[in-house]
């Protein structure tokens, strides 16, 4: 059992000294910011929010690839919920893919870059309608929570339709890249142009991402 235990504390002692070297040889980045729709997708949506988190190995010192995850809100527009006659319309997508960085700056100094590439979009879709629930005893805490409830009756949502559809698409756009003192860690604004042929309507989106890359 000793030895077992000192092993694990010696393959966590290598992996942790292994870090550095790591670090040299891959980037890693996660950030978040406001989302805005564009295009046709601009009609149906307004803006939200992106959150993005991705890695990938160091080519060259200003070359990188980088695989990487983004959620972005697409939430529809007031009056596209009232004229379908529904209380909620609630719209997500979903993005992996594969892009490469040009000239990236490494840390401690300020630089520019490009990225741009292609992957697998997910747009998932969520109606809700509001109707009557009976049942419930009139308690403060739905008046607290601004609901109306009479007699035991009070309003609440309940999902009546969803709809999730898939695509490949594509990305392109660039960012700024501030050093942070003598680490590598760099933060970064980036403006990126996301479009995946989605069935019917092109869904594009331009996300404004804050975050660090390191």
């Amino acid at each position: 059992m000793v030895a077992v235990t000192n092993c694990r504390w010696a393959a966590l002692l290598v992996f942790l000294l292994a870090l550095p070297a790591c670090a040299q040889n891959f980037n890693f980045n996660f950030g978040a910011g406001p989302g805005f729709p564009l295009s046709t997708t601009a009609d149906f949506v307004h803006s939200a929010y992106d959150l993005v988190v991705g890695g990938g190995p160091n080519l060259r010192a200003h070359i990188k690839m980088n695989a990487e995850f983004m959620f972005h809100g697409i939430p529809a527009k007031q009056d596209i919920i009232n004229q379908a006659g529904l209380s909620d319309i609630k719209g997500r997508l979903y993005a992996l893919s594969g892009n490469v960085m040009i000239g990236t700056s490494a840390g401690g100094r300020k630089g520019a870059y490009l990225i741009g590439g292609g992957g697998w979009y997910r747009r998932t879709l969520e109606a809700k309608q509001t109707v009557l629930q009976k049942g419930t005893v009139c308690v403060p805490f739905w008046e607290w929570w601004n609901v109306q409830c009479v007699d035991g009756i009070f309003p609440t949502d309940v999902t009546v339709g969803s709809r999730t559809v898939s695509a490949p698409g594509f990305n392109v756009g660039g960012g700024l890249t501030f050093g942070l003192g003598e680490s590598r860690a760099n933060l970064y604004v980036e403006a990126r142009y996301h479009r995946a042929f989605t069935r019917s309507v092109d869904t594009v989106v331009l996300p404004l991402t804050f975050g660090v890359r390191f």
